[in-house]
């Protein structure tokens, strides 16, 4: 019991010892109320002499900002401010400016105000004096960061009559948190979003990421280009106050040329005196335009190259190649090179076996279809005048 009288006694006495400062400094008053990085803050604090006996003089009320906080000038002297006196239970305000840094994240940041003063004791009697205090108040003043979004897309390409997964990575490249996170996607009468849509993210931190998978569809007749859909960001930021975000996201539809889709085929061999000609085809089986296509037969080591042009959808063209001293089975190596709307080159061949007769042989059967015609030629003869005989006998 008596020990605990003794620390109240203790405590007592350096309450009463220790200096009472007269002058209060009240909690900072701000503009804007929900401080952003990059705003510039207008910022008051009041200061009074709570002394009601003594009056207080040259007053300098200084400032120092921490980090994001930057002072702006405003006074002769940056971060200092003066007021010439205070009577007893008198205030007066000063204002100080400051910015705060664009990259600040959220929190609660630190400003420490310092007032130096001098206190009057005695005023008008042969007593009187000065004596000097200085005081310093730390406070705190919060700044919300500011959620920013950016949608990066990887594999943005799609062909038409085709559905495709494709993976939206959304990250938060802000200062501030993001709460309540949803996200909505928009297609149009092009590229459609398959699915409702819609996707709840929740909370997503400042400088983190969430990859969300959707699912889109390109319409049989769309054309070669860039098409846009879009996204519609909503969420709730460190401060309270509700966001909505809406960005295009580029979708590149490519005609894709399938392996199967240029078929290659033979149309005819027909000898001609003294060569064969030997038509070749090429029909273009998609939906996609073949390009600058070129063909090329090669036999017995020498090419026969002729252009061919554009194939459209549903096209074809034939061409006639004229060979000389071909004899026998041999092979007919055909390629056909054609590009698509993107310069991309390609390059298909087949080979066809044909067995070439030799000229001399089909000479022969000439000779050999020629006597028997005559041949017949001439029975038909001996059948009518035998006939025109046996019909005059009759008539005798």
């Amino acid at each position: 019991m008596k020990l605990k009288y003794f620390f109240i006694l203790i405590f007592g006495l350096i309450y009463l010892l220790s200096p009472i400062n007269c002058i209060q400094i009240d909690k900072p008053q701000y503009e804007p109320l929900k401080i952003h990085p990059g705003d510039d803050v207008d910022l008051w604090i009041k200061i009074t002499n709570n002394n009601y006996n003594n009056e207080v003089k040259n007053i300098i009320v200084k400032i120092s900002p921490h980090y994001p906080f930057e002072l702006r000038q405003i006074h002769p002297t940056i971060g200092k401010a003066e007021i010439s006196h205070l009577n007893p239970g008198e205030s007066d305000i000063v204002y100080f400016k400051l910015h705060v840094n664009e990259n600040a994240p959220s929190d609660n940041y630190r400003i420490d105000i310092t007032v130096n003063y001098d206190e009057i004791y005695n005023k008008g009697s042969d007593d009187e004096r000065l004596i000097h205090y200085n005081i310093t108040k730390v406070y705190y003043l919060p700044v919300y960061g500011i959620a920013k979004f950016q949608i990066i897309i990887d594999n943005n390409s799609i062909s038409p009559s085709k559905s495709k997964t494709i993976t939206i990575r959304l990250i938060n490249e802000g200062t501030g948190n993001a709460k309540y996170v949803s996200i909505n996607f928009f297609g149009n009468n092009k590229i459609n979003v398959l699915g409702s849509g819609n996707y709840y993210i929740g909370f997503l931190k400042a400088k983190c990421e969430r990859d969300i998978p959707i699912t889109i569809y390109a319409v049989p007749e769309i054309e070669n280009g860039i098409y846009t859909i879009y996204a519609n960001i909503n969420w709730i930021g460190d401060d309270g106050i509700f966001y909505n975000f809406s960005t295009p996201i580029n979708i590149k539809v490519v005609k894709k040329i399938y392996k199967n889709q240029p078929f290659i085929y033979l149309d005819d061999v027909d000898f001609k005196d003294d060569s064969y000609e030997v038509t070749i085809g090429v029909a273009n089986r998609g939906m996609s335009k073949m390009r600058h296509c070129v063909l090329t037969l090669n036999v017995n080591g020498k090419n026969y190259t002729k252009y061919v042009g554009d194939l459209d959808e549903d096209d074809y063209d034939t061409l006639v190649y004229t060979l000389y001293d071909v004899n026998g089975t041999v092979p007919l190596n055909v390629f056909l090179n054609y590009f698509d709307d993107y310069q991309n080159e390609y390059t298909v061949s087949k080979t066809f076996i044909v067995n070439f007769e030799h000229k001399e042989v089909k000479e022969n059967n000439y000779w050999i279809i020629g006597i028997l015609i005559i041949f017949g030629i001439l029975l038909i003869i001996y059948y009518l005048r035998k006939r025109r005989k046996r019909e005059s006998f009759e008539e005798l």
